[in-house]
């Protein structure tokens, strides 16, 4: 009886698949071994190593003024965050110190700048590693604000529902920390430990207070110990705070809808149309001084009593880099253009920020200046080599 040729064939393709299936993962599993036995080797110098770096950088932190330190960790305390303050310093000493030396070496030996102005940017730098660490540590503890007061409506009335239920203050507060609250329920745990290890329950919520940036908070801690004092109607002024706080946030969200196109107007202005209007500028000066250089003006004109045609005072040359204050003998308009668009940023984006949050020194604010800077700064650049090349290329054509 003849077999099936087709039979035949499919049976080896099966078997030539499970021989590939099973080297595969033989050879997957022999290399997860290996790699497992070098992390199991190698994570004790790992753990030396981490030790010998987080000492150095605490020993580093250790030479900071004290009054430093203190404000450290209480901004710390108050982004909810649980590091060593000597430590974090550390961390950041030695970025401010790594990061603009890095910065100096590229710009000094690959770009070729000069060693003043690499050395103005890489001081730029190590100043800016320390702005970014405390605009960091800025929006930590405005968005952990944000996210206490959120919610302290819904817990002012949930300890009010629950006191009304027939519960103490320190009962009903301990029922209120519920999961879903986030950063403030972890507080009313830290309130219901301390009450338990001696602590007075005023003075467990004045710490919780201290613990938390929130002038809403404050005001309703206050008010909740005024009324166990007074011993008034301690629910109802709960709820009261509570409804005044919905109130306010309501009044905020609705600030921020009617002042949307506003903000759009003001953003679109900075990072679109200010960089435009400086990258034709800048054009406009690159034309002008190209066409006084192939003009031949006599000497007489040059000279002359009564009118007398000076050099162009400003270059915009395309070799010109955008950080050199002085090309070709003269001030550098690029320079001049960034300078414009930074400051204007700077402004804009706090009128911004005053738009959305009602603040001056938001972390909403503090951010949305260096995005817009460094929004306007890249469009800017690129709008200004598009149309280098455009007016180029027109030129090149008459």
């Amino acid at each position: 009886m003849e077999k099936n040729p087709f039979k035949l064939v499919f049976k080896f393709i099966i078997i030539v698949v499970n021989i590939i299936h099973t080297v595969i993962f033989t050879s997957i599993e022999a290399i997860g071994n290996v790699i497992i036995r070098i992390v199991l080797s190698v994570k004790p110098i790992i753990i030396l190593l981490t030790r010998f770096f987080r000492n150095l950088f605490h020993k580093f932190g250790t030479f900071f003024p004290q009054n430093i330190k203190k404000g450290l960790e209480r901004r710390l305390v108050l982004s909810g965050l649980t590091q060593n303050p000597e430590e974090t310093l550390g961390i950041v000493f030695i970025y401010s110190l790594t990061i603009p030396t890095v910065v100096f070496v590229i710009l000094t030996f690959i770009f070729k700048y000069s060693i003043e102005l690499s050395a103005l940017i890489s001081t730029g730098s190590l100043i800016g590693v320390w702005i970014l660490f405390h605009v960091i540590l800025l929006i930590i503890i405005d968005r952990r604000t944000q996210g206490v007061e959120n919610v302290l409506p819904d817990v002012l009335s949930m300890i009010s529902q629950n006191m009304r239920a027939g519960m103490t203050p320190y009962n009903a507060l301990w029922a209120a920390s519920r999961p879903e609250f986030g950063p403030l329920a972890m507080e009313l745990q830290n309130v219901a430990r301390d009450t338990l290890t001696g602590v007075s329950f005023e003075d467990a919520l004045i710490s919780m207070t201290h613990r938390i940036k929130s002038s809403r908070l404050k005001r309703a801690v206050g008010l909740m110990i005024q009324g166990m004092r007074s011993g008034g109607e301690l629910p109802a002024v709960l709820q009261e705070i509570a409804d005044d706080i919905r109130t306010e946030l309501t009044l905020i969200r609705r600030m921020k809808t009617e002042t949307t196109m506003q903000v759009m107007f003001i953003a679109f202005a900075l990072i679109i149309g200010a960089p435009l209007l400086f990258g034709a500028s800048n054009q406009f000066v690159v034309v002008f001084s190209k066409t006084l250089m192939e003009i031949n003006i006599p000497d007489t004109a040059m000279t002359g009593s009564i009118i007398r045609i000076h050099e162009f005072p400003v270059a915009s040359s395309p070799h010109c880099g955008y950080l050199e204050l002085n090309c070709e003998g003269k001030f550098n308009f690029k320079t001049y253009c960034l300078f414009c668009l930074i400051i204007s940023a700077f402004f804009g984006s706090i009128i911004i920020g005053f738009m959305r949050t009602g603040r001056i020194t938001s972390a909403y604010t503090v951010s949305l200046i260096l995005i817009i800077m460094f929004l306007s700064i890249i469009v800017f650049i690129v709008l200004n080599s598009g149309l280098n090349i455009i007016f180029s290329s027109m030129i090149s054509g008459m």
